[in-house]
């Protein structure tokens, strides 16, 4: 395989939405910038209880904002509690959510629904993820 750093090969990427259609798009869409296994969760309860199990294996997490019984600032407040550093990125549709009050609120990067590939490849390099994007895509 063909990278710029290190392959990802071991390492896991978690997508959370509640919308089965824009969970199943953004893993197309992250399908094709990185060999990391995506793991896809429809419940933020069901994500936090993954991550609590094993926390060391996820290099990124993708949630969105807006989901039943907890919110994506939640979800993210909760993984930080276990891994500080845990990189987060916020997806949203709603609008809400500036770059600066994403990154106030703990989040390393902010996409805006819908978003284009390239719009999550920037998002992604400009989190540090350089290493995690196939050198082809």
């Amino acid at each position: 395989m063909n990278h710029f750093f290190d392959s990802t090969e071991t390492k896991h990427w978690m997508l959370v939405d509640d919308n089965a259609d824009v969970l199943s798009l953004t893993a197309e869409l992250a399908g094709c910038l990185t060999d990391a296994h995506l793991e896809c969760f429809h419940s933020p309860q069901a994500a936090l209880a993954a991550f609590a199990d094993a926390p060391e294996k996820y290099a990124l997490v993708i949630t969105d904002f807006e989901m039943p019984g907890m919110d994506g600032v939640e979800l993210c407040r909760r993984l930080r509690a276990i891994t500080p550093a845990q990189k987060i990125i916020l997806a949203t549709g709603s609008g809400f959510f500036t770059e600066a009050a994403a990154r106030h609120a703990g989040f390393c990067g902010l996409l805006n629904k819908p978003f284009p590939m390239d719009a999550l490849r920037a998002t992604l390099a400009e989190a540090g993820l350089e290493n995690a994007l196939l050198a082809h895509a």
